[in-house]
């Protein structure tokens, strides 16, 4: 019993001890420079799966540091948004932007979330069986939507209703500009809650492939990256086109966001519904082990004044994302993620990227 205890012991050990060195840094490195940048008299949203433990780091970035701001994590996910802006034909250029084949039924179900009921309800046989292909068939996509708008309204509506109660007991709509946080990289999250709520946004990021003032429908967007910007995935810098590295273990316990309710015996309460889950999720706890280590360093270096500069950090990211050695055997299974907007169902990042 005694060998069981301490193997375990052990184990967390590790765990905990990788999160510290490869997830403590770049946590630290966000925090301190949400502190430096972030209005302090405003409350930043944390946003997706990544940001439960943004939000967590910042907070203890915060108490290492002694200091007090507001901070909120905030459910939200691009399938769930790109559903209840679904009959808004502002949202179909991120909606129908990334590559597609197949049926206009699977198009439907995969990228916006409907069930087969609701996509039956809303479209024909004939339509639902067509093939079709992004981004050649845009415009022709585009066209049978607009056409279907009613329809579509009817089905979507219930969950855009609970959805803005939800974002309004959470404070978002008193907010005369919107500051949000996330990982990155190109802002569609935030560019449809600025089109969802008729807001101007602040979106901050680790990297941003947009950076800058954007007017998008008619508000204002600022879109602003701490440890990059100006680069897209593809250009070859690593903690962009790898940071499926990052996604893996910045993720929140449950699966994808994909719905909300009104709780039926208690309104002023909401249902949540989330897809399934990937292995870091079914192994959360171990997960958490990593993440204790990562946050405790947070608080470590806020607490002692330690700082990164953009080379260090980049310099560690890159020794972990392309050594095939770095990442410990201990922890390998948990570095899965799901791509199911893209279709890609889940993906591997070890494997993906030839280090397993």
């Amino acid at each position: 019993m005694m060998a069981n205890v301490n193997e375990s012991r052990v184990h967390e050990a590790r765990f905990t001890s990788f999160g510290a060195t490869f997830m403590g840094p770049l946590l630290s490195f966000f925090s301190r420079n949400l502190v430096n940048n972030a209005p302090a008299n405003t409350p930043l949203y944390f946003l997706a799966r990544e940001g439960y433990w943004l939000e967590k780091a910042y907070t203890h970035y915060l108490c290492g540091a002694n200091l007090q701001r507001e901070s909120h994590y905030l459910l939200a996910s691009r399938a769930f948004l790109f559903k209840i802006l679904f009959s808004d034909s502002r949202s179909y250029v991120y909606s129908l932007k990334s590559d597609f084949s197949g049926s206009f039924y699977d198009l439907i179900r995969t990228r916006f979330l409907l069930s087969n009921a609701q996509i039956k309800h809303i479209f024909a046989q004939d339509i639902r069986q067509q093939q079709v292909s992004l981004p050649e068939d845009r415009q022709k996509i585009i066209k049978v939507l607009c056409e279907h708008t009613s329809r579509i309204e009817e089905i979507i509506s219930p969950s855009k209703h609970a959805y803005l109660l939800y974002l309004d007991s959470m404070g978002v709509s008193q907010q005369d500009k919107l500051h949000i946080v996330d990982l990155g990289y190109s802002g569609t999250i935030q560019s449809l809650l600025g089109i969802l709520l008729d807001k101007d946004t602040h979106g901050h990021y680790l990297i941003s492939s947009n950076p800058g003032e954007h007017i998008i429908e008619n508000d204002n967007a600022t879109m602003q990256g701490y440890l990059k910007e100006n680069v897209k995935i593809g250009d070859g810098y690593l903690p962009l086109d790898r940071s499926m590295f990052l996604e893996c273990l910045l993720t929140a316990p449950f699966g994808q966001f994909r719905g909300i309710r009104l709780n039926t015996f208690d309104l002023s309460k909401f249902d949540f519904y989330y897809g399934r889950k990937v292995a870091s999720q079914r192994y959360f706890h171990e997960l958490e082990q990593v993440m204790v280590g990562a946050l405790d360093y947070c608080e470590h270096t806020a607490k002692n004044g330690v700082i990164f500069s953009v080379e260090e950090l980049e310099m560690l990211l890159n020794s972990y994302m392309s050594k095939p050695n770095m990442i410990p055997h201990t922890v390998r299974h948990i570095f899965d993620i799901d791509d199911d907007v893209t279709g890609n169902g889940t993906v591997n990042a070890l494997q993906f990227f030839g280090l397993a």
